[in-house]
């Protein structure tokens, strides 16, 4: 097992992120966390990678409060993350300091694959920054990778550079966990899908047994969200 949550639930001010979850995801899986804004997605991320403390429950990754991990799991949030000043060298030098298995081969090997110039963050554009920052998260060689958002708000072209590297990247031994609005787009990436509406679990299904149902990811998400929001009227 590689990550398991416990009746965790988490709130802020009046706002409830997550609610009673219970999940259980294992080693080399690829999962895919999906849900509307607002579904707690982000919250849950940040649980695992030990950024946040549930106000009840457990979490547990690789056996041990995530915390505790550090150098194990690597995290990309939604939000930008480099100093404006950095440009792909200074972004070597910052990660292999903060990070033992950062690995500068496979860095250079991915600023080149998405197509990086040498230049500081500031001058980039949004999709530049984007592949930049996930180049510095796929050279960790660890056991754990969370991505939130890795392709919200950018081009067409970023987009299919930043999935043929995450295919590339993927490692048989690792877990991936993704957050994503681009469905379709992922769609063939998922060993597994969580549906996240309101802080809850809705769905938790492997997406092979979605598609011997004749079912899409993209399909089964549309269905659930349609009868979630019907019984809601």
């Amino acid at each position: 097992m590689s990550v398991r949550l416990k009746g965790v639930s988490k709130t802020f001010g009046r706002v409830e992120a997550l609610r009673d979850v219970d999940l259980r995801l294992e080693k080399g899986e690829v999962v895919g966390i999906l849900g509307p804004n607002g579904s707690g997605k982000s919250t849950l991320l940040k649980l695992i990678a030990g950024l946040l403390l549930p106000d009840s429950g457990e979490v547990e990754v690789l056996g041990s409060p995530p915390r505790r991990l550090r150098g194990r799991i690597a995290y990309l949030p939604e939000v930008p993350f480099l100093p404006s000043w950095m440009g792909p060298r200074e972004v070597e030098r910052f990660m292999k300091g903060l990070f033992p298995r950062f690995r500068r081969e496979r860095f250079w090997e991915l600023v080149t694959a998405l197509g990086i110039p040498p230049r500081p963050v500031r001058s980039l554009s949004k999709g530049q920054i984007q592949r930049l920052e996930l180049a510095a998260v796929l050279a960790q060689e660890v056991e754990i990778y969370l991505l939130d958002e890795p392709l919200g708000g950018i081009d067409i072209v970023s987009r299919e550079r930043i999935l043929s590297s995450l295919i590339q990247a993927w490692r048989r031994e690792a877990t991936f966990i993704l957050s994503t609005h681009a469905i379709a787009e992922t769609e063939t990436l998922w060993d597994r899908v969580v549906f996240l509406k309101e802080g809850r679990v809705i769905l938790d299904r492997m997406a092979e047994d979605l598609r011997a149902e004749g079912k899409s990811v993209r399909g089964a998400y549309l269905e659930v969200f349609r009868r979630e929001d019907a019984l809601l009227v």
